[in-house]
């Protein structure tokens, strides 16, 4: 990876921008990419040798590509979310709602749906998917009706 990209790599991952990675900070990142506890503590252990409890840009350039190759950083993330699926793909399937959502309007819930989900505010959480939920029974609802309506008025 280049010099350029690491940096960018390293600023997403300082979330609270204080020049270094805290553990706090790592998780976060990693809990979006649906990575494990276990596998966050090893991960974060690998860049933090000297075990200062946080990463700074010099031991996360250094160790980048030792670490990415030893525990295959392409696979956290990815191969999490294939093997369970998102949080997100697993709640449009709950609720059944792929075909009445455009792609815009999908996208859309489902950026809002991480965000919420990474914040691990369950409460704000249940009711965002309370409220589709209900938005997707109103839809369903009026389908429903129009396709009544429309029979009513071929007859």
């Amino acid at each position: 990876m280049d010099r350029p990209s690491l940096r960018r790599l390293f600023s997403a991952c300082d979330v609270n921008k204080s020049g270094k990675i805290e553990y706090e900070d790592f998780t976060v990142v990693c809990r979006e990419l649906n990575v494990s506890e276990t596998e966050i503590k090893t991960l974060f252990n690998k860049f933090d040798a000297d075990e200062g409890g946080y990463i700074d840009y010099s031991m996360f350039s250094s160790r980048f590509q030792e670490v990415s190759e030893t525990l295959d950083l392409a696979s956290f993330g990815a191969g999490s979310s294939q093997t369970q699926g998102c949080p997100w793909e697993e709640f449009v399937g709950r609720i059944d709602a792929e075909s009445l959502l455009s792609e815009s309007l999908r996208e859309q819930l489902a950026d809002l749906y991480q965000a919420m989900n990474s914040s691990a505010n369950t409460t704000l959480l249940q009711q965002y998917e309370e409220i589709i939920h209900s938005l997707i029974s109103q839809s369903l609802d009026n389908r429903l009706e129009c396709e009544q309506l429309e029979t009513s008025l071929k007859r």
